[in-house]
């Protein structure tokens, strides 16, 4: 049905949903994403499933970071550089050994955390590619 058609009731009714679901949208890792970076989207990897225990070791020294805040309860800071880690794990029988910078955390609400680290590109390491 064209937007002129309908009524005032279904026009907010519509609205409220489009902005619900913004909010969902902003409220994850990708809705910190500039509007370049939304843009980029269009030329995101694909994803496959990946069913592997993976080691990975923090490879960094001392960092230096810039606090935002601090409570009782925690503290907020940033950090001007990436966070390195080094990891391994198996995919269709092939050892894999990845250098790797953290993007994003996610606290899940079942416990536990979701981590998005993307590949640091690989110095003529032959076991790199998937």
């Amino acid at each position: 049905m064209n937007d002129y058609k309908k009524t005032k009731a279904e026009l907010v009714k519509e609205l409220e949903a489009v902005r619900r679901e913004l909010a969902k949208i902003k409220s994850e890792p990708d809705g910190q994403k500039s509007d370049k970076e939304w843009e980029s989207q269009a030329f995101r990897q694909p994803r496959w499933e990946l069913d592997a225990a993976i080691e990975f070791i923090a490879d960094f020294d001392i960092i230096k970071a810039k606090g935002i805040n601090i409570s009782e309860g925690g503290i907020c800071f940033e950090l001007d550089e990436d966070l390195p880690f080094e990891m391994q794990f198996k995919r269709k029988g092939c050892l894999h050994r990845q250098r790797a910078c953290l993007i994003w955390v996610k606290r899940l609400s079942e416990g536990g955390y979701r981590f998005g680290l993307k590949f640091v590109p690989p110095e003529d390491d032959p076991n790199s590619k998937l």
